[in-house]
């Protein structure tokens, strides 16, 4: 059932609902869950496939219901991804390996590339007063994460879902921690990666007009 806080202004009644959404994949049956491989792109400072795999290790412990066994990241095989999705083989030898009901495998791409320029911005002037605008020089770094996200049957090996994610961001500066930049996009997909494998409540706001 749907909860709801209100808020009124003006003859406007702001309605925040909480409604119940259901899990994107059947996962009946489903108990042990394997996070494999992922393919990514070269870093020169980051372990991207095991960073990955770590927080998916740490999110799907923390927040479902699935014993997430706890496997380094597993190499997938040396074919381009989209072979690799259709290698029922190769998943379903992982599942056996390490009796799995469910494997999730997947790609990454993590970028970082210079965002720096020229801002307009309004301030004050101390001497008279009036506001004026100006233009300021910005070191900036923009960073964007693409990740799939493939679940695969451990029985089989046939892929039963999948799902593409993108975030992107932009930071001040030009010595930003890219390990803390990954954390904090993927944490912006978590709630969308956690409602494929299990129920979740998303807040929606509606507005009622009064009298």
């Amino acid at each position: 059932m749907a909860a709801a806080t209100m808020l009124a202004v003006g003859g406007v009644i702001e309605v925040q609902v909480k409604l119940p959404t259901s899990q994107k994949m059947e996962t009946s049956g489903m108990s042990r869950l394997l996070v494999g491989g992922f393919r990514s792109n070269d870093h020169p400072d980051l372990d991207l496939e095991r960073e990955l795999n770590q927080l998916f290790r740490g999110l799907l412990r923390k927040s479902t219901k699935f014993e997430v066994l706890d496997v380094d990241p597993l190499p997938l095989p040396e074919q381009s991804i989209e072979e690799a999705i259709r290698n029922t083989a190769y998943w379903k030898r992982l599942g056996a390996r390490f009796n799995a009901d469910l494997v999730i495998g997947g790609t990454l791409d993590f970028t970082a590339r210079d965002q720096s320029g020229f801002i307009q911005e309004d301030v004050v002037s101390e001497l008279t007063g009036h506001r004026m605008r100006r233009s300021r020089w910005v070191d900036r770094e923009g960073f964007k994460m693409e990740l799939g996200v493939y679940f695969f049957r451990g029985s089989s090996g046939e892929l039963v879902y999948e799902d593409h994610f993108t975030e992107e961001a932009a930071f001040e500066g030009k010595s930003n921690d890219e390990l803390t930049v990954l954390h904090q996009l993927f944490e912006r997909v978590a709630e969308s990666t956690l409602g494929i494998l299990t129920p979740r409540t998303k807040v929606e706001t509606r507005y009622l007009f009064t009298e």
